[in-house]
């Protein structure tokens, strides 16, 4: 493709197909290299002069929606792919293109790139995890707006990002290089703007990262427990002493008593934290609220209640967000009607090391957003797997496993990341360098003071 600007019309092989309907998309001009038509379907190869071959649709488009089967029929070695470019320019010397490589575990596998003079520039390479196998049909989507550019396989998105737009609008382009390929069902649509919202944030978000100089981002601070280091944990003391301290978010544990009751507490013992004894989910509600729950942090707050969670939603109410912490599963549905009967529903962001409480909870109320918590998962597509599990595009990750590379690979797919529980300065730099969106912590006044100094 590095050779594009030198083809113009005089290229290898010029062929206007008159009436070849593509499901839908328009007309196509051959440049190069040996297209034949099967039905419905394209098959592109390279020449023994070729480099590469290349076939342009005729309409000049700006926003689109591409969608696409492909089959790889053949190739000379794995690290040879097929492409799509999009908005080039009538003689071919700007362009955008999308390269997808057999092996896509490349540290190139993916790449998003622009040529201008003719030279490729603004590359982004991703390694992914599939090696397409020969005579295997894939389904490729590829979706552009002004500024964003998107890609999924097999309905998985791979890349989500905020690129230059170096040229308004253009044609959209077929090629191969060292691969035989057949596309086939091809569809050129309006991009779906509303569908799109949630991936154009999450692009936005990156692109924002990686931008800035300091800090890519602001984090939001979640209090942990409450603002565990000034109030006992999962109090109204704590819950009242992270609003005043300003932080973004306030997260809480939840069980439900043997009466039905949804309490706070991190332990479903009640030894640590209280001045009772057994289980909080064998308790009923009555005998829990005559424990203190604040004596053993410090007599200051001797006679300090454990919460029932609708006292929390009021407390929070119009102020701050809550991160409510499913602790045992089967309790999602009373806790949307809480949310329902206070009020509060657009306030609250559902997290869990349970997948199967979040995917239930995504299936009764979708418009609230979720994370799962993840303690271990140093391989980012075991993570993907957990999210996926959960019905969740944000992940809740241990902190030691917010490395660069984990965060980098999360995000490019589209999800969002958070950390847990993170208390030292340098550490929360660190986090917010690599990508992370959310910080939770014990210490959020520290966590303030550090990312938004008065």
């Amino acid at each position: 493709m590095s050779k594009i600007s030198k083809l113009g019309l005089f290229s290898l092989l010029i062929c206007l197909i008159s009436g070849l309907v593509l499901a839908n998309a328009p007309e196509l001009v051959f440049k190069e290299g040996i297209w034949t038509k099967e039905g419905d379907a394209l098959i592109g190869a390279i020449g023994e002069d070729d480099y590469i071959a290349s076939a342009y649709f005729t309409n000049s488009l700006a926003d689109f929606s591409f969608e696409a089967d492909v089959t790889m029929l053949d190739t000379i070695n794995y690290s040879r792919w097929f492409g799509i470019s999009y908005r080039s320019n009538e003689d071919l010397t700007l362009s955008h293109m999308l390269r997808v490589k057999q092996k896509t575990s490349l540290n190139n596998g993916y790449e998003l790139s622009f040529l201008e003079d003719d030279r490729w520039k603004y590359q982004i390479k991703l390694s992914g995890t599939e090696f397409l196998e020969l005579n295997k049909t894939y389904k490729i989507k590829v979706l552009a707006s002004k500024d964003y550019f998107f890609f999924f396989l097999d309905d998985e998105l791979i890349m989500a990002h905020k690129v230059p737009t170096q040229v308004a609008e253009g044609v959209i382009g077929l090629h191969t290089n060292g691969v035989t390929v057949k596309f086939e069902n091809i569809v050129i649509s309006d991009y779906p703007k509303e569908e799109m919202k949630k991936c154009e944030e999450q692009a936005d978000w990156q692109a924002g990262r990686q931008r800035a100089a300091a800090f890519p981002t602001v984090p939001l601070i979640v209090a942990h427990r409450g603002n565990s280091s000034e109030a006992p944990e999962n109090t109204l003391a704590s819950v009242h002493s992270a609003i005043l301290a300003g932080a973004d978010g306030v997260e809480i544990d939840v069980y439900s008593t043997i009466d039905g009751e949804i309490i706070l507490s991190h332990d479903s013992s009640l030894n640590r934290c209280t001045n009772g004894n057994g289980d909080v989910r064998f308790s009923t509600a009555e005998y829990l609220r005559t424990l203190d729950a604040g004596s053993k942090y410090s007599k200051k707050f001797a006679g300090e209640k454990m919460p029932f969670l609708r006292e929390v939603l009021e407390e929070i109410k119009d102020k701050v967000l809550l991160v409510i912490e499913i602790k045992q599963y089967g309790i999602e549905d009373k806790i949307l009607k809480l949310l329902d009967e206070t009020g509060t529903r657009d306030q609250v962001a559902i997290i869990s090391f349970i997948p199967e409480s979040l995917a239930r909870f995504h299936d009764i109320a979708p418009d609230v957003p979720t994370s799962v918590l993840s303690s271990t998962g140093s391989n980012p597509e075991s993570i993907i797997a957990l999210a996926k599990k959960a019905k969740t595009r944000s992940v809740d990750l241990s902190y030691g496993v917010c490395t660069k590379e984990n965060v980098a690979y999360l995000v490019s797919r589209g999800y969002s990341v958070w950390a847990w529980t993170v208390d030292d300065i340098k550490t929360m730099e660190s986090m917010v360098h690599n990508g992370v969106s959310v910080l939770t912590t014990n210490v959020p006044r520290k966590a303030l003071d550090k990312f938004r100094p008065q």
